[in-house]
């Protein structure tokens, strides 16, 4: 009897241990995102495809910025301070701004809410340390969040042993194939910031454009009735001013799932249905009217779902 309760009481010591060490884990990857200088090569692979981003973070004073570089494919160039986004096209001269508005200074390329948003996220994902692996030559702790329903996928994360830096993520289906990976092939930690090599004198004859983040009527106008549990609304604009076109974002703190809302014309051919790219699932239809798109990195169940559950309010007046 003595051996059984022993036992017992063992296993909820070891349960305990687990739980405490994944917020353990979150609490030192949240403070490597806020404080840790580095910069590295990212590899980003869907299927056969790959591209590679030079990744470069500074923090300090208060501040935080991150330079995403694309080394394959259209050339891009990403600056991000404080939330505040700059998107440069050299072969187009052309750069935008924009506000990530909600989203944190430290934000980083790969998933940085988790830590902010644990609390949340456990209602809809099972988190689980699993054994240690190694990226870009570092000793890593992999972590995994298992989705407790068939609306979004799951995640496998891979956390510097040393500065809890989250250096690869998988998205994996409801299968558990890989869908998208991304990791770091090589990093350097950095003590201080690195240099910022963006020349902005190059930049004096590039067009400017200021991308619009203004919060629109669209919630009022237009109901997406069924969303999965956790998935709230976190932006709706308008995106065409001459005529009633709309975007709205739903997200559970990870996954998101964009909502398109356009008038239909008839001298244009649309596709109506599902169709996939990669991790990354769609499904139109008309409503009203309108011709609706919901896109994401989510299951096509999810954005048929929301697609087919988005129309207009109905007005009492």
């Amino acid at each position: 009897m003595f051996k059984i309760v022993f036992l017992f009481s063992l296993s909820l010591i070891s349960l305990a241990v687990s739980a405490s060490s994944v917020d353990d884990w979150l609490d030192k990857m949240s403070t490597a995102m806020k404080q840790q200088n580095y910069q590295g090569t990212l590899i980003i692979r869907q299927d056969d495809n790959l591209q590679a981003i030079k990744v470069k973070q500074g923090v300090g004073a208060g501040e935080s910025w991150q330079t995403l570089e694309s080394q394959s494919g259209e050339n891009q160039i990403i600056f991000r301070n404080n939330g505040n986004v700059t998107s440069i096209f050299p072969a187009k001269k052309l750069i935008t701004f924009s506000t990530d508005k909600g989203v944190k200074a430290n934000k980083g390329p790969l998933h940085p809410g988790l830590p902010e948003n644990r609390e949340k996220l456990k209602q809809h994902y099972d988190l689980k340390l699993g054994a240690e692996g190694r990226v870009a030559n570092k000793s890593t702790q992999i972590m995994q969040m298992i989705p407790r329903d068939k609306h979004r996928y799951g995640y496998t994360f891979w956390l510097d042993k040393h500065s809890g830096l989250l250096l690869k993520c998988d998205l994996i289906n409801n299968k558990g194939r890989v869908l998208e990976q991304q990791m770091y092939s090589e990093i350097e930690l950095l003590h201080s910031a690195p240099l910022n090599q963006i020349d902005e004198s190059k930049l004096v004859n590039y067009k400017k454009v200021t991308l619009s983040n203004n919060a629109d009527s669209i919630s009022k106008n237009w109901l997406v009735e069924k969303v999965p549990a956790g998935f709230v609304l976190m932006r709706s604009v308008k995106t065409d001013k001459q005529q009633p076109a709309y975007h709205m974002v739903y997200s559970d703190g990870m996954a998101s799932v964009s909502v398109f809302i356009e008038p239909t014309n008839q001298n244009r051919k649309t596709l109506n249905g599902q169709s996939s790219m990669g991790p990354v699932n769609a499904y139109s239809s008309y409503s009203n009217g309108a011709y609706i798109t919901a896109i994401g990195e989510v299951p096509v169940s999810t954005v048929r779902m929301i697609a087919q559950s988005t129309h207009p309010r109905i007005k009492n007046d």
